[in-house]
């Protein structure tokens, strides 16, 4: 029963991921420009012997020209709370056809010393939010 409460704790803190950046919920943006497709999901964590991959699909485009920021965020899964400041993957320039990505980001067994999880999360130039996926809890203890 702790567990389920600490989870549920860790996902509410994640709707606030991103600080200012992120000024809606999670998964999609309301404000979001109309014709733009932007979209995070499938995130995964495969842990190896050197630590923890993440990966992501990303789909993107509909709107030529739009400049999007794909980041991440190690999340404590227990505290619900960034174990650091997002950091960049990759950066997109939009066009007309809708594309698919995935990208992936190594996480070293050295920073996993608690649960983990990955925050995924799509910016549009201004910083604002657009989309995000989070991979399962990850580490000791998950």
């Amino acid at each position: 029963m702790l567990r389920v409460c600490l989870v549920l704790i860790a996902l509410l803190a994640l709707a606030g991921c991103g600080g200012a950046k992120n000024s809606s919920g999670v998964n999609s943006a309301s404000d979001k420009p109309k014709g733009l497709v932007a979209e995070v999901s499938d995130a995964k964590a495969t842990e190896g012997s050197g630590g923890v991959t993440a990966s992501t699909k990303v789909k993107l485009g509909g709107l030529p020209g739009r400049k999007v920021t794909l980041e991440y965020g190690l999340v404590d899964a227990l505290l619900g709370s960034e174990s650091e400041t997002e950091k960049v993957i990759h950066r997109y320039v939009t066009t007309k056809q809708v594309v698919e990505d995935t990208q992936s980001v190594h996480i070293p067994k050295t920073l996993i010393n608690s649960p983990l999880l990955v925050h995924f999360v799509l910016y549009g130039t201004d910083g604002r939010y657009l989309a995000s996926a989070d991979t399962p809890e990850f580490g000791p203890g998950s």
